[in-house]
């Protein structure tokens, strides 16, 4: 460990003098007038510190795949890749990645900007340096939250390694922080104090956010930040420790999606029914098309937070490994053409250096073929899980009175998610969110808004309103879409003076639904001596004790059913058919997507399951629409293991259920056009069984 942090060390000193260098060379940005006294000690840094990100961007993306369930190896898979998708516990540095040091390569860069960063500054009464400083925190708050989920427990150093005698004198041991810590050290540290700190702006007056160019497409700089609140709601709902935890989670996320973040982009997906045929039935674009909204207001797009590639390897770092792993051969292009300017009045002229030479601007071009080669594909398990969905089609749409049909074995988003490759009469799926066709996509994005959405509802329903987290799956929650909650009633009790019990209220073991005409009495906390109690008529007022829960504001009138991305929307009205489904709430269909089948599905009997129950079997389904909307992206394992260790402390066996799961990635179920696959893995399973192994191992100190 010692000799890691020493070459960490020694690479910052050597870097010192070379930062503002490598970073032109990686991006220039568009600043306008920034109130900066000094660019190189401030812009610099912290593209300085980006450039770091780009070196655990495409990891998190392959390591968080190959070792879940909805990707398989192919005959073309590397040795070294093989072995971490069948947990050999490979060491650190078998492969490029597999180094923890780049990693505290962005700390310790994040560091030294947290150490030099003068936050008292003024120019023009602002503390310009807050903004910048704030985000930098962020980021080493994200680099932290990786280190933990993929390694489990790590050293935790906040002052920048400069010199040996530094690393010397520093108690490693000491200072571990795992997924039980973590989250205090980082408050420790102050994070909370910026959590409503504006993101810093590089733009001019007319582009105040500014814009970052990779040689091939201008990148809005707000999306190379990363929201605070989105980073506290992860370490809270990882560590899980209490339904005072889950809680914490849902409010932060629940506060970013109200607050930094309009809840739901204008454009989130088409599904419209004017002609009743699939192809009008598509999800709009994928990976892609979310990557290409960067151009636009960052609080209307789907990718809230991404980490950039360059054109190609003159500009900077290229980013195209995941690509090429998922089957796509990368091919860069590089172009250098007269710079110009355009005045006021819409003439053009050549620009020229100070010695009246021409100025010339890099740019480049990436390009991608699909190649029958890849080294990972889609898993049967993920095709198993599209196969378990039910599509809702309207045919003769143009008439008065449409006829709903069910289309079996489809969710509208597996098209944007796969891509059919046919080489010598073979069909190869790919997977095809990182490229498709012959277009490449010039980032990885860390963060996007359905994420969020999702991991709200699974810290929801962990706090206990199971209720709450399939709606925000089935019709999405507004005023108009509120959830009938249900919940296993028990003697109600208070203290008379003398502090004996007072039965208040007798009920059986029956579950009773919470319909708003009714009033059923809901136990919560004690108030002094007497104790206390309140009741609840209906679910609008739940909020007032659990403000995660309040979507009654307008803000949320434009929320729609997540799960309705992939399968359509029912009760078709004359009114709603040229609509997209951003604009109706509450109209995905029920018949299929219900929740008393799904959890009877799980063998949970709504009326007679205990609440623990229901909670494990609404996370199942959340699950589910993890791999249906986020397939592919980087977050499989790591979700899995955060749900697993949920249920292990919740009184399940998620160490099986994970174990299981992933042995099982070979395995589809048969449907009426296709075969059943038992693809069973029992190594795979046994190894499973040992938690050392969903964690990668630190190097020794």
């Amino acid at each position: 460990m010692k000799n890691l942090f020493r070459n960490i060390a020694i690479a910052s000193v050597v870097a010192t003098g070379l930062v503002a260098t490598s970073c032109e060379d990686m991006m220039t940005v568009d600043t306008g007038d920034k109130a900066y006294t000094n660019a190189q000690d401030t812009l610099y840094s912290y593209l300085g510190i980006m450039r770091a990100m780009q070196d655990v961007a495409e990891r998190q993306v392959i390591l968080g795949e190959i070792r879940g369930d909805l990707v398989s190896s192919t005959d073309y898979t590397t040795d070294t890749l093989y072995a971490i998708s069948n947990f050999d516990d490979p060491a650190d540095l078998t492969c490029s990645m597999l180094r923890v040091s780049d990693y505290y390569n962005v700390i310790n860069n994040c560091n030294f900007y947290l150490y030099n960063a003068d936050t008292a500054a003024v120019k023009s009464n602002i503390k310009f340096m807050v903004p910048e400083y704030a985000q930098v925190k962020a980021i080493r708050a994200w680099a932290y939250l990786q280190l933990v989920k993929n390694y489990k427990q790590v050293p935790f150093i906040t002052e920048p390694f400069s010199n040996l005698d530094v690393i010397n004198k520093f108690d490693y041991a000491s200072n571990l922080v795992d997924k039980s810590n973590l989250v205090d050290k980082l408050i420790e540290d102050g994070i909370l104090q910026f959590l409503d700190t504006p993101f810093p702006q590089y733009g001019s007056a007319s582009n105040p956010q500014g814009s970052w160019n990779n040689g091939y497409t201008e990148i809005s700089a707000r999306l190379l930040m990363i929201p605070i609140r989105v980073v506290l709601g992860d370490l809270y709902l990882l560590r899980g420790a209490s339904s005072s935890d889950y809680e914490k989670a849902a409010q932060y996320y629940y506060d970013y999606l109200k607050t930094e973040a309009n809840p739901m982009p204008t454009q989130y997906c088409t599904a419209n029914n004017q002609r009743g045929t699939m192809i009008n039935y598509r999800y709009e674009g994928g990976w892609g098309h979310w990557a290409s909204t960067y151009a636009y207001s960052a609080n209307n797009s789907e990718v809230i937070s991404l980490i950039p590639s360059s054109a190609n390897a003159g500009l900077g770092k290229m980013l195209t490994r995941v690509a090429d792993i998922y089957g796509f051969t990368p091919t860069s292009s590089q172009q250098s053409e007269a710079s110009t300017s355009t005045d006021s009045e819409g003439n053009t002229t050549t620009n020229t250096d100070a010695n009246g030479n021409e100025v010339f601007e890099e740019s480049g071009t990436i390009t991608v073929s699909p190649n029958y080669k890849r080294q990972y594909g889609p898993s049967n398990a993920f095709q198993d899980v599209v196969n378990q969905q039910t599509y809702v089609n309207y045919s003769n749409v143009t008439t008065s009175n449409p006829i709903a049909s069910y289309i079996e074995n489809c969710d509208a988003r597996y098209g944007n998610s796969i891509m059919g490759l046919t080489y010598e009469g073979v069909g190869y799926p790919l997977c095809c969110k990182a490229a498709n066709g012959n277009a490449f996509y010039y980032t990885i994005p860390t963060y996007r808004k359905t994420l969020i959405w999702l991991r709200m509802a699974e810290a929801i329903n962990r706090a206990g309103y199971p209720e709450f987290a399939f709606a925000l799956l089935k019709d999405g929650v507004n005023q108009y879409t509120l959830p009938e909650v249900v919940d296993k009633m028990e003697t109600m009790i208070r203290l008379d003076e003398n502090g004996d019990s007072i039965p208040v209220w007798n009920l059986d073991s029956t579950r009773i639904v919470r319909y708003e005409q009714d009033t059923i009495y809901y136990r919560d906390f004690d108030y002094g001596t007497y104790g206390a109690m309140y009741y609840v008529t209906d679910s609008t007022q739940l909020y007032k004790f659990n403000n995660f829960l309040n979507f009654t504001d307008d803000i949320w009138n434009s929320t729609y059913g997540i799960h309705a991305r992939g399968a359509g929307f029912g009760n078709w009205t004359a009114a709603n058919r040229n609509q997209v489904i951003t604009n109706i709430a509450g109209y995905h269909d029920s018949i299929y997507y219900d929740y008393s089948k799904l959890l009877l599905a799980q063998d949970v009997k709504l009326e007679t399951a205990s609440k623990d129950d229901i909670i494990n079997a609404v996370e199942n389904i959340i699950v589910d629409e993890l791999a249906l909307e986020t397939a592919f992206e980087g977050n499989r394992f790591t979700d899995l293991v955060r749900i697993a260790e949920h249920k292990n402390a919740s009184g399940y066996d998620g160490t099986e259920w994970l174990a299981k799961k992933i042995a099982n990635r070979g395995t589809k179920a048969g449907t009426r056009t296709s075969s059943a696959v038992d693809g069973y893995d029992a190594t795979l399973y046994n190894k499973l069984k040992n938690q050392n192994l969903w964690y990668f191992s630190m190097p020794k100190w």
